[in-house]
């Protein structure tokens, strides 16, 4: 069975770091990832919608600098 996906953007700072939520058809249904440039710098599947986005919005604080 092929997996179908949706992308959400969800935060992107100054310096080019991009947050993407991936929608699953597939469990654990949504990933996020923390890319800048060609570098991952975070990835993680979660089960719930609102973890992925709660775990983004921490990933954010942690890696954007105050002020940006």
């Amino acid at each position: 069975m092929a997996s179908s996906l949706n992308v959400h953007r969800l935060w992107t700072s100054a310096d080019g770091t991009l947050c993407l939520m991936l929608e699953r058809s597939d469990a654990p249904r949504y990933e996020i990832c923390v890319l800048r440039g060609q570098d991952v710098l975070r990835q993680h599947r979660l089960y719930a919608r609102a973890s992925a986005q709660m775990l983004a919005e921490t990933w954010r604080s942690a890696l954007v600098p105050v002020g940006v």
